[in-house]
């Protein structure tokens, strides 16, 4: 029996190919893994000017598609963090069902739960004063940076997804290189497509030009959860 929601994936692309055909920039700027991920955010979005936008750094695919095929290898989990609800729900667990999946958001916890989760990371970290900023709790951050923090600090996760908030990237950002100087952790992968007119293309030219970190992201103040969770799914697609 034919797939159909295959027949018309296959079918998007092929009409992708088409629409993309000659342009300098998608032909000579990306490698073959990078334009795979670029087809998959243009059919999330209908949006072909992602051609134009995205950008790669620090070999993010080929290092996204290393450590997931390495986690298949070793049967492990791959864990994700995302800023939305929204964001974590487009990531699929059918793209490659060999992979494990774990797949983690703190936006829709009440602010009890988030400070109860606060106090279990200050008994278990001896560094975690040092690594939080100087409020104590959410009072000067945004619950989606203030959500993303704790999840981030609790999981120690392999990539996190910004879909959303800018906020959300600013903490992390910050956050991770807090981390690394006392835990030598780095997220393996950032993704990074936080949407609107207040902070998103700023936040995003940030990581652009951070070369700590590796991630995928784009220009400008569109984006937002669809094409995020997209290229995680590329990401997982191209380790089949």
């Amino acid at each position: 029996m034919p797939n159909i929601g295959e027949e018309i994936y296959n079918k998007s692309i092929t009409i992708i190919d088409s629409l993309l055909k000659g342009n300098p920039r998608f032909d000579n700027f990306y490698s073959e893994a990078e334009k795979a991920v670029i087809k998959r955010v243009i059919h999330a979005t209908s949006d072909v000017n992602y051609a134009e936008a995205l950008f790669f750094t620090n070999d993010s695919v080929q290092k996204g598609t290393n450590l997931i095929s390495e986690k298949i290898k070793k049967k492990e989990p791959l864990k994700i963090v995302c800023d939305s609800e929204m964001t974590k729900a487009g990531i699929s667990k059918n793209v490659n069902k060999n992979i494990i999946l774990d797949l983690n958001c703190y936006i829709g916890l009440n602010y009890d739960v988030l400070l109860k989760k606060q106090q279990n990371l200050e008994n278990k970290y001896e560094f975690f004063n040092k690594v939080k900023d100087n409020v104590s709790n959410y009072n000067n951050i945004t619950k989606t940076a203030f959500s993303i923090r704790l999840a981030t600090m609790e999981k120690l996760p392999d990539i996190i997804v910004v879909g959303n908030a800018p906020t959300a990237l600013i903490e992390v950002m910050d956050l991770c290189k807090r981390l690394y100087s006392f835990i030598n952790y780095n997220p393996p992968i950032i993704i990074a497509m936080p949407v609107g007119f207040v902070g998103a293309a700023e936040s995003k030219k940030l990581l652009y030009e951070d070369n700590f970190y590796s991630s995928i992201g784009n220009f400008g103040n569109f984006g937002g959860s669809s094409p995020a969770a997209s290229a995680v799914n590329a990401l997982l697609s191209c380790s089949l």
